[in-house]
């Protein structure tokens, strides 16, 4: 029976740098740039697709177990009595070629285990991204000196609430919105936002005690969108008895990056 092993000319037992050491001889041996024969070049692809497999480390554990089965001796089968017609012979063979070739691997596990190390470094990224917006939290810059420089007016209207009204205030570094306050052109202000994405933390006016920005912030009532992440990214980034769930979690971490990622740009 021909394996992948056999093709690399390489045993069951081999290491990663002898299986790399047995392509980068046999490639430079059959590269079609190399030689013009068709045997030669049906070779190249044969160990190509061998080594496909069997230097990544989860499809390599996948066809080792597939091997397994494949050499597993049939079990086995009960004398039966002889089949009288055509459909009945056919009846009591399937059985036995079935327990010869064994179960076949599922095709979605073989999917999962390719694509769960991407999934992986994804979940990775998105606890360096959670990390940035801890920093971003706790590193506040203050602008003590800012002038309303444009106001805009803002109304809303819905049958459960009624009428909304807020405002937008342009100033020279900051640009929010505020539900009970409707300050002129040149009103001087004193702001605090965050250092890497810049969101509104707090202001004062003329002397005042700082108040907490009435706009909708990733910080304030959309806090559970990064906790949340956090959670799932660490999740998918340190299990590794599942390939479908560390999937899963990578997805989980997409939806909520968008969710993250839409407030940051509009506050």
């Amino acid at each position: 029976m021909s394996t992948f092993y056999a093709t690399l000319e390489v045993s069951e037992q081999a290491t990663a740098e002898e299986i790399r050491r047995a392509y980068r001889r046999l490639v430079l041996l059959t590269h079609p740039d190399r030689t013009p024969d068709p045997a030669a070049h049906e070779r190249y692809l044969a160990i190509n697709a061998a080594y496909d497999v069997l230097s990544q480390p989860e499809r390599r554990q996948l066809y080792d177990a597939a091997l397994a089965i494949r050499r597993r001796p049939p079990a086995s089968v009960p004398p039966t009595a002889p089949p009288r017609l055509g459909r009945d012979r056919d009846r009591h063979r399937r059985p036995v070629a079935q327990a010869r070739r064994g179960p076949s691997p599922d095709p979605y596990a073989v999917v999962f285990a390719r694509y769960a190390p991407w999934a992986r470094r994804f979940c990775v990224l998105m606890l360096v991204f959670c990390g940035l917006l801890l920093v971003d939290f706790c590193w506040t810059q203050e602008y003590p000196r800012e002038v309303v420089q444009a106001v805009e007016r803002h109304s809303l209207s819905s049958r459960r609430s009624g009428s909304v009204t807020y405002y937008t205030f342009h100033t020279q570094h900051a640009n929010f919105r505020n539900y009970d306050y409707d300050w002129t052109i040149g009103t001087a202000l004193a702001i605090r936002k965050s250092a890497l994405f810049g969101q509104i933390r707090e202001f004062a006016v003329s002397g005042k005690g700082w108040q907490r920005a009435d706009q909708v912030s990733i910080y304030g009532n959309f806090l559970f969108a990064p906790l949340l992440l956090l959670l799932i990214a660490a999740a998918g980034a340190f299990w590794r008895r599942s390939n479908v769930f560390v999937f899963n979690c990578s997805l989980g971490c997409g939806l909520l990056l968008l969710v993250v990622l839409y407030f940051l740009i509009s506050a």
